[in-house]
């Protein structure tokens, strides 16, 4: 049995997907499953699934639980009464937000070297089945996804250096190619694949790649790209095969440019 929370909410069984119900029960299914086998209040449940609790908004909860235990029955699991809440009794593990987090944890430690690393954070980035919650609405869901996707794109940038150190640039571009598109505002997941282009001798696709960022900034915030990421494209302007200190909070060690400009 697995709740899945990275992309739509669903629960498996085998190779069945449980009938969960509509979007506000998923909600509750969702705001359980993230606290998986720990009590959670009834005043965080309601303030999870609806910003502005409705009248008899309790019962519906109520409700809502009583459905999701009947859905649950086949798999084993169960929704208890606990603390002046309620728990959604479920092993950790088999929730996969709660494997991916601890996987790109286990992939930071200073004693896990690159290969390791990338197996880890690929076990981690195969979760992933597009934005986390998608369908559960409110505030405390969007807070989830944003949180949650920010996770997202630390791990793919840790595990783009760890490829590029291990020498597999063409890796690199093929996994960010389609994922910087969909994450404009991560200049660190640019930045990465703008490494990758250049190290493959494609030079120009990564001063198109700034172009297009800049040009997005500029339209959509009124801002230009930060400082890492100019100082790295003047590098490649420039033509310079020197290291680059990478200094993001989310990155372990040293990310290198290894192609020439053209």
């Amino acid at each position: 049995m697995d709740v899945r929370l990275l992309g739509p909410v669903e629960v498996t069984f085998g190779d069945r997907y449980v009938p969960l119900g509509p979007p506000q029960r998923r909600a509750v299914l969702a705001a359980l499953a993230i606290d998986a086998d720990r009590p959670v209040s009834l005043r965080t449940l309601l303030e999870r699934v609806w910003d502005d609790p409705p009248d008899r908004a309790t019962d519906s909860l109520y409700a809502h639980i009583a459905r999701l235990r009947q859905a649950l029955t086949v798999t084993g699991v169960s929704i208890e009464r606990r603390g002046g809440g309620y728990v959604l009794e479920v092993e950790p593990e088999r929730v996969d937000a709660y494997r991916f987090r601890r996987l790109a944890k286990q992939a930071q430690s200073r004693a896990c070297d690159d290969p390791a690393r990338t197996r880890l954070l690929s076990e981690a980035m195969e979760l992933w089945r597009g934005a986390p919650l998608t369908g559960i609405p409110g505030g405390w869901a969007a807070r989830m996804r944003y949180s949650i996707e920010q996770q997202f794109v630390g791990a793919v940038v840790t595990w783009a250096q760890a490829q590029m150190r291990l020498g597999r640039p063409d890796m690199v571009v093929t996994e960010l190619t389609p994922l910087v598109p969909r994450h404009p505002l991560a200049e660190p997941l640019a930045s990465a694949l703008m490494r990758g282009l250049c190290a493959l001798g494609r030079t120009a696709e990564a001063v198109a790649l700034y172009a297009h960022l800049r040009g997005y900034l500029a339209d959509h915030l009124g801002i230009e790209p930060g400082p890492e990421l100019r100082a790295l494209h003047l590098r490649i302007l420039d033509g310079n095969r020197e290291p680059l200190r990478r200094a993001g909070a989310r990155e372990l060690l040293y990310a290198q440019v290894t192609g020439s400009a053209r």
